[in-house]
């Protein structure tokens, strides 16, 4: 009985302290929010400094108290070894600071923490643990959320939502811009950068401050990963476990049906895009480093363009995007690497290195259908579009260029039209059916999976493999000695009907209120809906009505329309019964 008293004790101690933690965490993220977003005076800024670390410490002692309470304290301990180890060093800053009078500013490191951040070493550090902290929260948060009763579709939804509308409020901060930004705006940005789309109303790197620049750019991490991947990696990282709602949820996110394998999936999918992206960052650094001043600058950019190329958002910190060095070899081939790999897609990566890495084992892991049909794919594209490109405009937009400039020119375009957004030629100077041609590479995108947009490559493989077998006479499609599911066709007929109808009904309403060429409006659609992010220049010039149907068109290119309409439909189901055949005539 009285073991019984103590764990009921226990739970209520719990329960009280977790509400502690997550008001405690909600105050820390306000104190972020005043100290980064605001122009503050001095006194105000250093009872902030006082406030953060308040936070802090609280947090330190109460994960200290929640550890005695505990029953099962080692276990606990060991389950959450991250956020005790994070607590721990903590502990040891405060005790290096305030007992031995530590100057941190004295490291070299902390010394250009603070030049960089214009505060107190000390201060950031617990800043960056607060911050931990609140991230903690959020994944708590959208455990708890996701523990409803909703479907995958409507969570993934609602999940870009919520990120887009926190990204609007952060854009509108007074530190974040360099101009008065309407709401409209500051939505129409954060929307193409969670869409990773890279349409812009306002010039970003003149309109917006570093500081948001880099809320920018986290913005087109989150949307390139995936809303629910980002915070379930953390859930994995800080020691939570994840439900089995959490866990189907993730499994329709990634398009993976291996429940057991999750865990170690997103891990793959978090140090896979962390490693190239990193890489991105060295080459560029390498590549950039003669024109910049500051060794500081040239990395920030650096890793700016790597994660918006890899993300294939198309965000640049140029206000040409990417024009003034449509002849610079090694740099349109570090970003369109880095546009390609980022588009291939997880799956199609992971297995590519499983097979690579496997050597001369006598089993060989195979490349699947889904890996063989994205690499063919993907290099017909690149080809046949670098070769229409080149035809279509060696005597027009690549007229005063090097035959070095117009291969290379044709490429860029090629890669970038298949959802990047960076351009090195004038869009607004290519001939029509030029424009037509980007167009169907926009509509097309890039893998399943990826951070790229469009239909997809499989799709359009899987209706011209339905097609050439129909014509053949065949009842079935195989490819590679596999055949295909009859389901996948009907997704495919879906995914490509709704597109459709969404084009070509955004286009109109675009005809009706704006007033531009017919076919820099269906440029424009067709890049919002497949999260590219290129434009003839009109985005700018849209009409309030305008940019909000970019806008949506923009949130449904990234959700994409089968996952729409499985948010907005009932579940699946299986008929119990079948009526009889009748045949209609079709042609």
């Amino acid at each position: 009985m009285a073991r019984w008293d103590t764990q009921i004790q226990e739970k209520k101690w719990l329960h009280v302290l977790r509400w502690f933690m997550g008001t405690t965490a909600c105050i820390g993220c306000v104190l972020l929010v005043l100290d980064y977003g605001f122009y503050l005076s001095s006194p105000a800024h250093h009872r902030l400094e006082n406030g953060f670390f308040i936070i802090g410490f609280l947090f330190v002692v109460v994960y200290l108290f929640q550890l005695l309470i505990r029953q099962d304290r080692w276990e606990y301990l060991r389950a959450n070894r991250i956020k005790y180890a994070v607590t721990g060093l903590i502990v040891l800053e405060i005790v290096a600071v305030y007992l031995f009078r530590l100057q941190l500013g004295r490291i070299a490191i902390f010394r250009e923490i603070s030049l960089i951040t214009l505060r107190r070493p000390h201060t950031v550090i617990f800043q960056c643990y607060i911050l931990f902290n609140i991230i903690r929260w959020i994944v708590k948060v959208t455990q708890y959320l996701a523990q409803f009763h909703t479907s995958p579709a409507r969570f993934i939804l609602l999940s870009f939502a919520s990120v887009i509308g926190l990204g609007t409020g952060l854009l509108l901060l007074p530190t974040s811009t360099t101009i008065l930004l309407s709401p409209l705006d500051a939505l129409f940005t954060a929307t193409s950068a969670v869409c990773v789309t890279g349409l812009i109303v306002v010039d970003t790197a003149v309109a917006f401050t570093k500081t948001g620049q880099l809320i920018l750019l986290a913005l087109i991490q989150m949307g390139g990963l995936g809303i629910m991947t980002v915070t379930a990696f953390f859930s994995l990282y800080v020691g939570k476990q994840m439900s089995g709602r959490e866990q189907v949820l993730l499994e329709d996110m990634l398009d993976t049906d291996r429940l057991a394998k999750l865990g170690s999936i997103l891990k793959a999918v978090f140090f896979t895009t962390f490693s190239i992206e990193v890489g991105g960052v060295i080459l560029l650094y390498f590549t950039w480093r003669s024109e910049f001043q500051s060794a500081r600058e040239c990395l920030y950019v650096s890793f700016f363009h790597s994660i918006s190329a890899f993300c294939n958002a198309g965000f640049s910190t140029y206000s040409d995007s990417l024009m003034r060095y449509a002849a610079h070899v090694r740099l349109n081939m570090i970003l369109c690497s880095l546009i390609i790999i980022g588009g291939l897609g997880f799956g199609t990566l992971q297995n590519v290195w499983a097979f690579l890495a496997s050597g001369r084992r006598k089993t060989l892991p195979y490349l699947s259908v889904q890996t063989k049909v994205v690499l063919i794919m993907t290099g017909g594209l690149l080809v046949l579009g670098s070769v229409l490109f080149f035809v279509l405009e060696v005597d027009h937009a690549l007229l005063n260029s090097s035959w070095k400039g117009k291969l290379l020119g044709a490429f860029f375009q090629s890669v970038t039209f298949r959802t990047a957004g960076f351009n090195t030629i004038d869009l607004a100077s290519l001939q029509d059916a030029t424009l037509l041609l980007a167009i169907a590479l926009m509509f097309i995108g890039a893998a399943p999976g990826s951070t790229g947009g469009g239909i997809k490559i499989t799709t359009i493989a899987m209706l011209l493999s339905t097609v050439f077998a129909i014509g053949r006479g065949r009842t079935r499609v195989d490819l590679f000695r596999r055949t295909i599911p009859m389901m996948v066709f009907y997704q495919t007929i879906v995914v490509i009907t709704m597109y459709l109808l969404i084009a070509l009904t955004v286009w109109f309403f675009l005809m009706l209120t704006e007033h531009q060429r017919p076919i820099a409006l269906l440029f424009e659609t067709v890049s919002a809906l497949g999260t590219v992010g290129l434009t003839t220049g009109i985005t700018p010039q849209l009409s309030p009505f305008g940019r909000l149907f970019i806008i949506g068109t923009m949130f449904l290119g990234r959700i994409g329309p089968f996952t729409l309409a499985l948010a907005i439909g009932q579940r699946r189901q299986t008929e119990r019964y079948r009526y009889p055949e009748e045949r209609v005539q079709i042609g």
